[in-house]
């Protein structure tokens, strides 16, 4: 009678290690349980079926294996094109950025240039309004100087006095905002306009506008109701026509370049 190891020998031509192992020992107990030859033949008719049925399947594996390997194959060739375009897209991004940081770089140089265009026009304004601010002042100076000349032929025995003298002889009949606004005032003077007391107050400015005209008028009115006989003065280098024609309606009188303007055209 054929030992295990026999059969599993014999079994190993047809199946792996582990089948024919099982395949032999299952043989022997089934020898063991149906003892007559006939039986071992119609086992060996089933293990050759099983041999059939698992060439099949390695056949039918050998089939799928090759489908999987072409389906491998046809996903590389896939892969492989994606990769390309990637690479595509990737220098087309590239590209794209390097435009973009061109463009950044022109948009920054453009900003600087702004900036300083920007900041040359603030240095020139400053520079003008200093400008300004000087001829203001030496207009000032030079009228405050001049004034008993400048309006010697209207204003007899003129002269420049304190601002802070005027304020205190009637700060009790003002109000703080009037104090304060003509603690700003350019020009006070004494004078006598036909035989009689009279305070002149100047404002300065080398274009006169409409502001000027306002504020003279203002504060001298502020004078007016406090007790003091006030006649409001612009001196100035220049004047437009709107403008002096609004000092006419408001009863200001035009020191153009020392001389007074007619009061009425």
């Amino acid at each position: 009678m054929a030992t295990v190891p026999e059969i599993r020998d014999r079994l190993l031509e047809a199946f792996p290690e582990k089948q024919a192992s099982l395949l032999a020992n299952v043989v022997m107990d089934a020898r063991a349980d149906l003892p007559t030859r006939s039986d071992f033949h119609e086992l060996t008719a089933v293990v050759k079926d099983l041999a059939l049925a698992q060439n099949r399947t390695e056949t039918r594996v050998e089939e799928l294996a090759e489908a999987q390997t072409r389906t491998e194959n046809r996903v590389g060739e896939l892969a492989e094109a994606q990769r390309r375009t990637e690479t595509r897209v990737e220098e087309l991004t590239e590209a794209q950025t390097r435009t973009e940081g061109t463009v950044k770089e022109l948009s920054v140089a453009q900003s600087r240039t702004e900036r300083v265009v920007e900041e040359l026009a603030r240095v020139q304004t400053r520079m003008l309004i200093r400008l300004d601010k000087l001829d203001g002042r030496s207009l000032e100076i030079l009228i405050s100087r001049h004034l008993p000349a400048y309006v010697g032929r209207v204003y007899r025995k003129c002269r420049v006095i304190e601002l802070i003298d005027v304020i205190e002889s009637v700060e009790e009949r003002l109000s703080d905002a009037e104090r304060d606004d003509l603690l700003r005032a350019d020009i006070v003077a004494t004078a006598r306009h036909e035989g009689q007391p009279v305070h002149l107050l100047v404002e300065v400015s080398c274009t006169a506008d409409r502001d000027d005209v306002t504020r003279v008028k203002r504060r001298a009115d502020s004078l007016n109701r406090a007790g003091l006989a006030t006649v409001g003065i612009v001196a100035c280098e220049a004047i437009a026509e709107e403008t002096l024609a609004y000092a006419r309606q408001e009863h200001v009188q035009i020191l153009l370049d020392g001389l007074f303007l007619p009061a009425a055209a």
